[in-house]
């Protein structure tokens, strides 16, 4: 049997998309502008060697890749 590693602090850093399916689409459109610009800031960061969680590119760059994806299922449905 394989054990199985704990995630709590990994799931805590990351939201899940049922959370951004709560949001209205404006907000979810500021959140995406608002990450972009973030992601901006580690990248420039991490390339200066200045940047401490390495990590937190992945799941910001993931985040965005969720919001976008619960937008799109917005707009089909709407």
């Amino acid at each position: 049997k394989k054990k199985r590693r704990s995630n709590t602090a990994h799931d805590d850093a990351m939201t899940h998309a049922k959370e951004f399916r709560a949001l209205p689409a404006a907000e979810l459109r500021q959140r995406v502008a608002d990450s972009k610009k973030e992601l901006d800031v580690l990248r420039m960061k991490a390339r200066q060697g200045g940047l401490e969680q390495p990590h937190q590119i992945r799941q910001l760059r993931r985040d965005v890749a969720r919001m976008l994806t619960v937008l799109q299922q917005q707009e089909k449905t709407a």
